[in-house]
């Protein structure tokens, strides 16, 4: 229902309590006045009158709110509604999110919200995994989707993903597995200490790989994973500005040293 037609019954239903008070009070006045004994002392009439007047009025208002009470609570339920919704409207533009202006900006809106209440959720239900509640219960790491899965970059060519999934006795429940770029299947994750167990060959691996190219090239171990970090730089940056380019090391600290 328009909020204007609600405020206009609104104010009509505000009427009939008054009407309903006076037709109470002249109702209970006729019928005091008229029916007052005889045998009663005369300068009580007045008194009488107004005591069954103020009865009158009691009857009817409770009448009348028995029967207008449901048309009462729907309208108090519809203002409660509006009023829910302005305050969120003023939270959701103190947070930055302005109230969609067509169906794309809202579309817009939802996508992000899925995506970010995946990503929480993944990191909310890291505890199973990783009880440390240091590293995967960040929800910043997390990348969530719009199907309710999420992942989380661990290293270069590993990613823990987060999914949802039906048990054998019915529930929902989290699942993480370790995804790899040089295996396709998935690796079920139970404890943080399994991530563990799949990163540590893999760095010994890279360790071993860089000391045998620095072994090949005549560079120390140090040396070739120094290389190995540093961003690419421009050519001749030092030859223009005299200064290392970037990514490149003052010669002093730097622990490249050609073997002899």
């Amino acid at each position: 229902m328009r909020a204007s037609v609600r405020r206009s019954i609104q104010a009509l239903l505000d009427g009939t309590d008054m009407v309903t008070m006076l037709a109470g009070a002249a109702s209970g006045a006729v019928v005091g006045y008229t029916y007052y004994p005889a045998t009663l002392d005369a300068d009580l009439r007045l008194a009488a009158t107004g005591a069954v007047a103020l009865g009158g009025v009691f009857l009817f208002t409770t009448v009348a709110d028995a029967l207008l009470a449901p048309v009462r609570r729907r309208f108090a339920q519809a203002d409660a509604a509006d009023m829910r919704a302005a305050a969120q409207t003023r939270a959701a533009e103190a947070r930055g999110v302005a109230v969609p202006s067509g169906l794309g900006e809202a579309l817009d809106q939802v996508t992000a919200a899925a995506e970010d209440d995946a990503a929480r959720r993944a990191a909310q239900a890291a505890y199973r995994i990783d009880l440390s509640d240091q590293l995967l219960s960040n929800p910043g790491r997390w990348r969530g989707y719009i199907n309710g899965e999420a992942s989380y970059y661990l290293a270069p060519g590993t990613v823990l993903h987060y999914s949802r999934e039906e048990s054998e006795r019915g529930i929902t429940e989290p699942r993480y597995t370790l995804l790899t770029a040089d295996d396709p299947t998935p690796v079920p994750v139970t404890n943080v200490r399994d991530i563990l167990d799949d990163l540590a060959p893999r760095a010994r691996k890279t360790a071993e790989d860089l000391a045998a190219v620095g072994a090949e090239h005549g560079l120390t171990a140090p040396c070739a994973a120094h290389l190995a970090r540093a961003p690419a730089r421009s050519p001749g940056a030092v030859r223009r500005t005299g200064q290392p380019g970037p990514g490149r090391t003052n010669r002093a600290s730097s622990p490249c040293r050609r073997r002899r």
